[in-house]
Formats: structure tokens, sequence, C-alpha cells
């Protein structure tokens, strides 16, 4: 499935569209809630929501929609190099449902309709589901940052660096 630009994507059951203002604060409560697990994104608990929902940036999101619900994002931070990095998040019952899938299509799409060269992410080396789904689309592992993180129980945890040249 590919997206591009701002067409609307439809894969039962769940929806791709660019992030609109309205989208804010479901963004920033799903951010919360895959916080809250620990494990999948850098932050954790707590999330200051209504700060997080004020400053979202919305150039390059897009979201996935259940039943106008938020289940599921992507970002492209398009920097001044011509390259961006993505960040993205699943609800925890939503994941392989194929949202992460189209999800990681449509910002493909999106940074070559902005003549993007390349994509980068970073990814916990015990997520192994995200970083085979990265890999699925050809994503490489371009280097290992070691015990980059510091968790908020002291633990400090590797990043595995990957791209895509597009």
């Amino acid at each position: 499935m590919t997206c591009a630009g701002a067409t609307l994507c439809c894969v039962a059951p769940f929806e791709l569209r660019p992030a609109g203002d309205a989208d804010r604060r479901p963004l920033a409560v799903l951010f919360a809630a895959v916080a809250a697990e620990r494990d999948g994104i850098a932050a954790e608990p707590p999330v200051d929501v209504e700060r997080l929902a004020a400053s979202w940036l919305l150039d390059g999101t897009i979201v996935a929609l259940a039943d106008g619900e938020v289940v599921g994002e992507i970002r492209v931070g398009r920097t001044s190099f011509g390259y961006g990095e993505i960040g993205m998040m699943v609800a925890a019952r939503w994941r392989g449902r194929g949202v992460g899938a189209a999800l990681v299509a449509a910002a493909i799409d999106w940074a070559r309709a902005n003549a993007l060269h390349k994509l980068t992410l970073s990814v916990f080396p015990h997520n192994a589901a995200a970083i085979a789904l990265y890999l699925k689309f050809g994503f490489a592992e371009e280097g290992r940052r070691v015990r980059q993180m510091r968790r908020a129980n002291g633990e400090l945890w590797d990043l595995i660096e990957m791209a895509l040249l597009l």
C-alpha cells in the first residue's frame, strides 16, 4: 500500500491521513500511553499531555485512524540537510495488524514527494518487531549508540541507528 502527500488511504479497518489540529490532543494521549509501556519509545511517564498537544508538530505527521480514534502515528522530521528522521508509535491493541507497515509506507511516499534523499530512525535493540518491519522496507542498520539512553530506573539502553536511501 502506498500513500502520497495528502492522499487519503483506506485499509480496513483503519485509514491514514495527514494530521490536523484536531489530532493534537489524541496524539499526545497516544504518546502518553505508549510512553507508559516504558519499552518502545524513549519517553517515559509522566507526560504532560496538554503541553505536548499544544506543541505537537504537524508537518510531516501522518495518523492512522480506526472508528475516528487515532491508533497510530508516524512523523518525518525534515532536516536542512535533505534527509528525514522518523518516529512512530502504534497503540498496543493495534500492533501486528498492519498499521505500522501502512505508516512506514506512507512516510516513505511522503519523503519522496518532499524530495528527501534518506530516512533515518533510532530503535531499541529489544524491539524486534519494529526492527523486522524496518528491514522489510529496506532500512539497514548503520550503527549502534552504546548505552545511549538513560532510563528513569537508571538503566542505560543502546540505540540501533537505521536508514533508508530513497
